[in-house]
Parts: C-alpha cells; structure tokens; sequence
C-alpha cells in the first residue's frame, strides 16, 4: 500500500489519528482507535462520511483558524445558507500529481477556463500544471454561449494550441463547434478536472474531433484529485495517484489521503461513487479503476440557490427559443419537482444539437437531469431535486412561476 507522496512524505497511522482527534467533532470517532493498545490498522476504521468532513473544517474555520494558515478553503456543496466547506492543501499537490500527467510540452500555449460557481482550484492546478511544462497560459473566464466563436477566433489567431477547463465547459464548446462545422484544426489537447471520460464524450470527441488528444484530472471537491487518465485509456477509466490510497468495499469507492501537507487527513472516506478495479489498454503499469457513476458533481455550481425564474430566463437567452415554462410537479410530495419546458420558434430543428445547447446553457451540474418530450411543440424538460429549490420565508417550496415569450411573470 502506498500512501503518501514523494515530497514531504505520509503520515503514520497513528500520527494522522492524532492530528484527526485534536478536531472536537472527529474525537469520539476516531479517539477509541488509539486506545487499543496495539497498532491501529486502516482496515479497523469506519468510513469518513462527507458531513463528517464538513463539519471538520467547519469546526477549524470557527475555532482554531490558525490551523487552516496553509490551506485553500472552498465550498464542496450545500446552500448558501447551509454550506458544505472543504480544504486543500495551498499548493494544491502539484508536488504529487505533476510527475504523474504530463499533457503539456514546449511549443504549446494553453488557454485556461475559469468556470463562475466551480470550485476554482480546478483553474490554479491546471495553470500550475502548464507551468511546470514551461508553457505559457492564456487564462479567461470560460465564455458564455454568445461568446464561444469570438473566443475561438481569439485562441486560433493567437496560437492556441491546449484548451484546460471543466468538463463541462469543454462539451459546450464541442457541442457548438459540432453543430456549427467548426473544425478546431487549431486545437491538440485538452484537459479537464472532474468526471473520467465518458462515453458520450468520447463518442462526440471520434466522430468531429478525432485529431484532440485527452486528459482527465479526476477527483472530486472533498478527496482532491484521485487519479487520472491518457487519450488511450478506457472510457469511465482512471489511474490511482500514489499519494492516495484507493480502495473498494462492497463497490463503493473510498479514499485515503494522509501526506503531511493534508489539512484534513482523510481516513477511508467514502466518496459515494461505485467502482471496480479493471486494467486499461493505455499500457500504464498497476491496475486501474472504472467508475459505475459519476462522482458528486465535484465542480458543479455547488451552493447556488436556484430560483424557478431563472431557469426559464437562462433559457430565453438563447435566440430561438420562443417561449419558456417552469412548473411545480406534485408540491410538497416526496416526487416534488421542477419541470422546464421550452418552446423553439418556426423553423428550428430540435435535433441533438439544440436539445443538448438548451441543456448545457440552462442546466449545469447538479441541474443535470433532463428529458426530451417527443410531442408537439417540442420541449425540453427539467426536473431538479428538493434541495436545490429557493424556499419561501417559512420553509415551503415557491409557488408556481410561468415565464412567456414577452416574459410576464404569473403564478398558476
């Protein structure tokens, strides 16, 4: 087992116990570990659950901040009012993971995207990633809808050569250079922070971009970055960073972290994703893990209230929608829900593209459930789960809200 990193070296088991136990919140879990008389073992431990963490560095924001001197604090989910915080380390382990994954070399200028409501680490480490290459980097907000083409003027008449970004960034720009023939000869590589490879992206990637070489950063906003994976690794695959520890218990993921540079040292915590250890055509050394479902929307708008208006308003940005509708489902139910349907003007095809470019420009990623009605007129529909719901001031879900093409607002 290898645990730890090559620069400052892991903490024991105990030491990391030690360091856990002087947290009041973590004391009664993890206090009897070192009491046993003999040597604690990683296998005795009980999973580290994501409130557990929270609550953690919550307790050292409020009191003892002087222990966070070296850490870069961020929001891994929640609300505004009930927000989930988390740590890393201030040089975000590039220390560990830069000798690991090498996308970028000497000729190459990356353009690096900086996504409103992401966890901006994800920014500062690919950055800090294209330094260590000796490459210039290029660094701008990832663009809105309306401004992909003029960003991608700018990048080919500069000499862009690497785009570093979210996931989902990078399928919104795809996605409009599919649906609008645009090439991307300029382009070689891209890098992103976040989910492995998918399926879907892959498959969008061979069929208009076969000429784009990959790689993933794969981790998620509480375990930092777990592995990571090439252009010839397997599709949902990634490579275990030596700096962590990654095991699987009854097919559920769980992390272990215990460098000397960790805020937190994080004792088998429970990532909630599935997993299974499988091997990977790349020819890497070691096994490699596949994930059976995407780990929690680790750069997703985590902590944004979403208010029913705004969904139909993103949506009536878009030049051919002509009318956008959002509906309570089944109020105050367990299957409660948001429904967005979206009317497109004469003439617009709703084919994959535009059903797709509806979804990215309105749903990002924890609103990223979404299904097409096959009926006319063609709509979309978005469902969005309780907790992301804006509450009215004694705690119910809002009211009913219909936005019409000239956008008068009503309640049904």
């Amino acid at each position: 087992m290898n645990i730890g990193g090559k620069v400052e070296g892991p903490l024991s088991l105990t030491q990391a116990l030690q360091r856990l136990t002087r947290i009041p919140s973590l004391r009664r879990k993890y206090g009897r570990h070192l009491g046993w008389g003999r040597r604690p073992r990683l296998a005795d431990l009980p999973p580290l659950t994501r409130e557990e963490l929270s609550e953690a560095v919550d307790t050292l924001m409020r009191e003892t901040p002087a222990e966070l001197s070296r850490a870069s604090l961020h929001l891994m989910g929640g609300t505004t009012a009930t927000s989930r915080m988390g740590a890393l380390p201030s040089d975000l382990h590039v220390d560990e993971i830069s000798p690991h994954l090498r996308p970028f070399a000497p000729g190459d200028l990356l353009a690096s995207l900086s996504t409103p409501f992401h966890m901006r680490a994800s920014h500062d480490l690919h950055n800090a990633l294209a330094a260590r290459a000796g490459v210039p980097t290029l660094s701008l907000d990832a663009p809105t809808d309306q401004m992909i083409e003029p960003c991608l003027d700018l990048f080919e008449q500069h000499g862009v050569t690497a785009l570093a970004a979210t996931l989902d960034t990078v399928q919104r720009i795809l996605r409009f250079c599919a649906a609008s023939g645009r090439r991307l000869d300029f382009l070689r590589k891209v890098l992103w922070s976040g989910p492995a490879m998918d399926a879907q992206t892959r498959s969008l990637i061979r069929t208009y971009f076969p000429h784009l070489r990959t790689w993933t950063l794969f981790g998620s906003a509480e375990t930092w970055i777990i592995g990571h994976s090439r252009p010839d690794c397997a599709v949902d695959t990634f490579h275990p960073l030596p700096y962590q520890h990654t095991e699987i218990v009854n097919g559920r993921m769980l992390v272990t972290v215990m460098h000397t540079k960790s805020v937190v040292p994080l004792l088998r915590y429970d990532t909630g994703t599935g997993a299974e250890w499988t091997s990977c055509p790349c020819g890497l050394p070691g096994r490699a893990l596949r994930t059976h479902s995407r780990i929690d929307a680790p750069y997703g708008p985590l902590s944004r209230l979403v208010d029913p208006a705004d969904l139909a308003s993103l949506a009536l940005q878009l030049d051919w929608v002509e009318a956008a509708q959002v509906v309570l489902i089944s109020p105050r139910t367990p299957d409660e829900r948001l429904r967005l349907r979206v009317r497109l003007r004469p003439g617009t095809e709703a084919d994959l593209y535009t059903v797709e470019w509806i979804r990215h420009h309105v749903v990002s990623g924890c609103l990223a459930l979404a299904e097409v009605i096959e009926e006319a007129p063609e709509t979309l529909e978005v469902t969005v789960s309780r907790r992301l719901l804006d509450q009215s001031s004694d705690g119910s879900a809002p009211a009913t809200v219909v936005w019409t093409g000239s956008r008068e607002r009503c309640s049904a």
